[in-house]
């Protein structure tokens, strides 16, 4: 009698929850990038040196995103923190323009990016913690 295979965790499909949760820590790692780039330009640049809320909020999410591991979304601990970061990165974004357009901004496509990215972290979270509804 031949032993049977084992299988391998690479063998085993990976179920809906945890596919959703892969997407939603890529999503986030994303938009913890494009808002963390966004801001190294500007702050290398210069640009938030007159935007004083905006600088604060920009260190704010510095501050998260160092405490995400080399920057990689891993965890849900993870996912707080990158929810975290882009709630910080929106205000930042808001102190610089209320209405988030960047008219005349020299980055206003990365600027915009960064606040859409942002914007869909923060939508997931929300969807994530919202009360199931009752079905009548």
């Amino acid at each position: 009698m031949a032993a049977k295979p084992k299988k391998s965790k690479a063998d085993k499909p990976v179920n809906a929850a945890k596919a959703a949760e892969l997407k939603r820590f890529a999503l986030a790692e994303a938009a913890c990038q494009a808002v963390m780039q966004v801001f190294a330009v500007m702050e290398k640049s210069d640009a938030l040196a007159e935007h004083e809320t905006a600088r604060q909020y920009a260190q704010k999410a510095g501050v998260f995103y160092r405490k995400i591991r080399n920057g990689k979304i891993l965890s849900p601990a993870d996912f707080n923190l990158a929810v975290e970061l882009c709630a910080a990165g929106r205000r930042a974004l808001q102190a610089l323009d209320a209405k988030l357009e960047f008219a005349g901004w020299p980055q206003a496509e990365a600027l915009l990016d960064a606040e859409r990215q942002s914007r869909a972290v923060l939508r997931e979270y929300r969807a994530l913690i919202a009360p199931p509804t009752r079905s009548a």
